[in-house]
């Protein structure tokens, strides 16, 4: 009963989703229309020769000319016996194909596709492509790298990320009701619209009752449930086995790096916040967050050989939790193959003892104070009192978090968290945009 009830209420939040599809379809046709009316096609292809490939002139301007090797049109012919229409998933089996393959005929059709006719142990095969496919997964090809453009059939390209200081998030501030991400589709997409630009978001007036936050999260996506159970409870204990259960002063950081993937999503929501003594002085236990990625990319502009270092040095994390041991080794800074920063991984509790050639260590620990130092710049960070009936979200391989020490004798306080795969997250979001 209690599977069948999740189940009920997770495809409920689901379906609330497919109430748009008639809002959006006006601007999906609208999309189609400048796309046909700015449509890129094929001058002409030639067979490249002994280069097994075929040199194909597009008309876009100026008009490009690049190189297809003849096994890679073979690997990603979209035809219904290659590829099945339903899933998008690839029925052609690449391994069978001949490396040294070679086309039958080339030509460009009168709507300016490609079209490759091929043999393959005496069967005929024809492979038709478009223009802008062709165009869009050319880049590596001209750039000679590892370029990825999203693939729009799987992926969506999103808009560009908003990178904060404690200026830019009180001028922008990314908060939300409660009442309007539950009840309406169209608060829950600005809601992840926020999460996603900005890499955090509040939701204000949660309920505070214990398992609020997993309705939250049922709205979107799965809970995920780790070595901490399903969700967790941050309050002081008399014997804790994390030092987030206590009132310690927590620097910035990054939670889990010791996994085999940290969590992507973190969610916190505020059940209790009470100053026993009430006398008007700070009782202390004030959260802060810091956005890890305008962090590495101050770093990348202004030290660039600091951030090269943090990039390509692996970094041992490591925990024992109720009995269980895990470990695991990251850059600080992870990078992307064209050198864009895409993971933050920093926690100066759980890093083990740097394991590097001797050289390494001094420019290592350099370069960590360096990125620690901006970190912890107060003008890049995001301070506020959590109070009761607020959520906070929080991408927890890019925002950096922590909190200023209280005397739990003074200080009632009373957090439930729960971690979140952060796809299942952005999938949602890449519906709604």
């Amino acid at each position: 009963m209690i599977v069948a009830g999740f189940a009920r209420l997770f495809v409920t939040g689901r379906q609330r989703i497919s109430s748009l599809k008639a809002q959006q379809s006006k601007r999906y046709y609208e999309a189609f229309r400048l796309k046909q009316k700015n449509r890129v096609s094929i001058l002409s292809v030639v067979p490249g020769g002994h280069q097994q490939s075929a040199k194909i002139i597009f008309d876009d301007s100026p008009s490009t000319t690049v190189n297809f090797k003849y096994i890679w049109l073979r690997d990603n012919c979209k035809c219904s016996q290659c590829v099945d229409k339903s899933t998008k998933q690839k029925l052609i089996d690449t391994p069978s194909i001949d490396v040294n393959i070679r086309p039958e005929r080339l030509n460009v059709n009168k709507d300016g596709q490609l079209v490759v006719e091929w043999v393959e142990k005496g069967q005929s095969h024809s492979s038709i492509y478009e223009p802008e496919w062709l165009l869009r997964y050319s880049r590596c090809f001209i750039e000679d790298n590892f370029a990825s453009p999203v693939d729009e059939e799987h992926a969506s390209e999103r808009p560009p990320l908003t990178l904060w200081d404690r200026t830019t998030i009180w001028k922008n501030l990314p908060e939300i009701s409660y009442e309007e991400v539950m009840e309406s589709d169209k608060g829950l997409a600005l809601w992840l619209e926020m999460f996603h630009r900005f890499g955090t978001a509040l939701l204000r007036g949660v309920p505070t009752t214990k398992g609020k936050i997993i309705e939250v999260v049922k709205r979107f996506a799965y809970v995920k449930e780790t070595s901490y159970g399903v969700t967790f409870d941050v309050v002081a204990e008399p014997d804790p086995e994390h030092l987030a259960y206590t009132g310690t002063h927590l620097h910035h950081h990054t939670d889990m790096n010791y996994r085999e993937k940290s969590p992507g999503m973190q969610l916190l929501h505020c059940l209790k916040s009470t100053d026993i003594k009430g006398d008007g002085s700070d009782p202390g236990g004030l959260s802060f967050l810091v956005d890890g990625f305008r962090a590495a990319n101050w770093l990348k502009e202004n030290e660039p050989a600091a951030f090269h270092i943090l990039s390509a040095t692996p970094v041992r994390f490591q925990i024992s939790v109720n009995g269980m041991k895990f470990s695991q080794t990251w850059p600080i800074i992870c990078t992307d193959n064209e050198g864009k920063v895409t993971e933050i991984h920093y926690n100066n509790r759980t890093m083990g003892p740097l394991q590097a050639p001797t050289h390494l260590i001094t420019p290592f620990y350099h370069s960590y104070h360096l990125l620690t130092e901006k970190i912890r710049t107060e003008s890049m960070q995001f301070a506020f009192h959590l109070a009761p009936g607020d959520l906070l979200a929080f991408n927890n391989r890019r925002v950096l978090h922590g909190r200023t020490s209280f005397d739990d004798t003074r200080v009632s306080r009373h957090l439930e968290g729960c971690y979140v795969d952060i796809d299942e997250t952005m999938a949602i979001y890449d519906f709604f945009a």
